[in-house]
């Protein structure tokens, strides 16, 4: 990738896809316009279909640094931050959902962050629903037992604890700064000369949605990064209004795309076979028909490759 131009005037730089959600878009922008950011931002757009060009335009070109792209094609989520980082001038960089939204001072916050924690590659704010409840961000890199508990839905009924959350990232209460394995893509904000040395997101191998920033943090943590999650710096996510079940069929993807990738053969199995452990139940009890039909796709999803060691 070439590296990277950034302009000593620009602190951030936003990146935020446009997918059909102009309204959620207009939410976003504003929530930035008022952030109180202490620095100078910047705003890039991408617009990945054809739809409400002109009005998604006027909104990021009211920003005196804002950059509108407008897709020939539709892309996915790695190939469109991909085109706004390639093009970002700020010191950090911020891909960002359209389904966000940023609260008074949180910009400010993270900039900061990255600042003092020159180790850092990239770190994450505090993510929360719109009734403030956690939504959380921290994850472990996949492994069975991680799969297992997710899969199964045994994580949910355990208690949040500083104690567990050092050992397993989703049960942590998200209240302390915290090196971390991964975190959710929804905020992020990254350090460039960290991404010139491990490259962009895997456009690639993640050509949809889901995994591609799983992927990219352990390239980070692999060259010798730490990730971080700050979470005195707060961002509103209004998950994807997608619908769930297919929402989890793509993640399940992504997360085997990732391990096909990086693992051996025999963590690989050891994931299916986990998944398929913790799914098995469920399928037998659940008396809801469209339930039973995901738990038997994702089943089904095949995981096969990785290393032979």
């Amino acid at each position: 990738m070439p590296k990277n131009t950034a302009k000593a005037d620009i602190d951030l730089s936003l990146c935020i896809i446009n997918h059909r959600t102009p309204g959620l878009l207009a939410r976003c922008l504003r929530s930035i316009a008022v952030s109180e950011a202490a620095g100078a931002l910047e705003v890039l757009v991408v617009n990945n279909t054809g739809d409400n060009a002109d009005e998604i335009a006027e909104m990021v070109h009211r920003f005196p640094s804002g950059l509108f792209i407008q897709n020939r094609q539709p892309l996915g989520f790695a190939a469109n931050q991909n085109q706004m980082l390639r093009r970002a001038r700020g010191r950090y960089w911020m891909p960002l959902n359209s389904d966000a939204e940023v609260t008074p001072g949180a910009l400010s916050e993270l900039i900061h962050f990255m600042d003092t924690h020159p180790d850092c590659a990239l770190a994450g704010p505090r993510l929360v629903y719109p009734d403030g409840r956690l939504q959380p961000s921290m994850r472990n890199f996949p492994s069975a037992l991680t799969h297992f508990l997710e899969a199964s839905g045994l994580w949910r009924v355990a208690p949040r604890s500083e104690k567990i959350g050092r050992h397993y990232a989703l049960l942590s209460p998200h209240k302390r700064v915290q090196a971390v394995d991964w975190l959710t893509g929804a905020c992020l904000i990254v350090r460039p000369v960290a991404a010139e040395r491990v490259g962009l997101y895997d456009e690639v191998n993640f050509p949809g949605m889901y995994g591609e920033d799983l992927e990219w943090c352990w390239r980070m943590r692999q060259a010798g990064w730490r990730i971080y999650l700050d979470p005195a710096a707060v961002i509103i996510h209004d998950e994807s209004a997608s619908p769930l079940d297919e929402r989890t069929v793509r993640m399940f993807e992504g997360f085997y795309t990732f391990c096909r990738l990086h693992y051996s053969r025999r963590q690989c199995r050891a994931i299916r076979a986990a998944t398929i452990a913790a799914l098995a139940p469920r399928l037998l009890t659940t008396p809801a028909r469209t339930h039973r039909q995901l738990y038997l796709r994702l089943m089904q999803l095949p995981i096969d490759g990785g290393s032979p060691l």
